[in-house]
């Protein structure tokens, strides 16, 4: 009986042991992976004038190159912490491939903050879809836009843009003053949960109890007839 016991102790421990470690490999895995999802791309790399990948939605980029010297486009009746105002949107050039960047937002389309540096610039932000809504009427008659329309811009610019907006977190070298940054509305996906590590984890944990299930056959539930000399003696 004690053999048996310290037996099932011993391979009990194991498979915790293993369990909890295979735990932790499951865990590791979904920070790796939500680390590389958070990784910022070359703009280029993660959306381009075709498409785009799903997961690229949401996703932090980075761009380098200039503005260019087409029109600045304002989205009428967007607020901003209960503040009435408009979006800036304007064109930046990557290697000769045009992205829509979303500034931010002005409370005046006589803002300073309108202001683009000249030469090269360094962006950061992350890629967010067009709007889709008001298509048929998309441009007000003072030019401003209802949405932030693809056709529209692409229309207003002569060239074709990006397939995703890019809006701006960080600029460099910044823009004095600037427009204040726009909060995304579409958020990175999370990244799919590693099932079959979690079912090994769980695996572990059932091999555990079932060593102890056997152990309760062999040593508390075997019948008399399955007791030794020694086992009749101390009966």
């Amino acid at each position: 009986m004690i053999g048996l016991t310290l037996l099932a102790v011993a391979l009990s421990a194991l498979c915790v042991a293993a369990g909890l470690w295979q735990g932790s490999r499951t865990l590791d895995i979904v920070e790796a992976e939500r680390a590389a999802v958070a990784a910022p791309l070359p703009v280029l790399e993660a959306a381009s004038v075709d498409g785009f990948p799903a997961t690229s939605v949401g996703r932090p980029v980075t761009a380098e190159g200039a503005y260019a010297d087409a029109e600045q486009l304002l989205v009428a009746q967007r607020s901003l912490d209960g503040r009435p105002g408009e979006w800036v949107v304007t064109p930046f050039v990557v290697g000769g491939t045009t992205v829509a960047v979303l500034r931010g937002w002005i409370d005046s389309p006589a803002s300073p903050a309108l202001a683009v540096p000249a030469g090269p610039v360094r962006l950061e932000g992350a890629l967010q879809p067009f709007e889709e809504f008001y298509a048929e009427q998309a441009r007000l008659p003072d030019g401003r836009l209802v949405a932030v329309s693809r056709e529209e811009i692409e229309r207003a610019w002569g060239t074709p843009v990006v397939s995703l907006v890019l809006v701006l977190a960080r600029q460099d070298p910044a823009s004095v003053p600037a427009p204040a940054p726009v909060p995304l509305t579409v958020q990175t996906a999370d990244v799919p949960f590693p099932l079959q590590n979690a079912a090994y984890t769980l695996q572990w944990f059932v091999f555990a109890g079932f060593v102890w299930v056997m152990w309760w056959l062999w040593v508390v539930r075997r019948s008399p007839a399955e007791a030794g000399p020694e086992d009749s003696l101390t009966g």
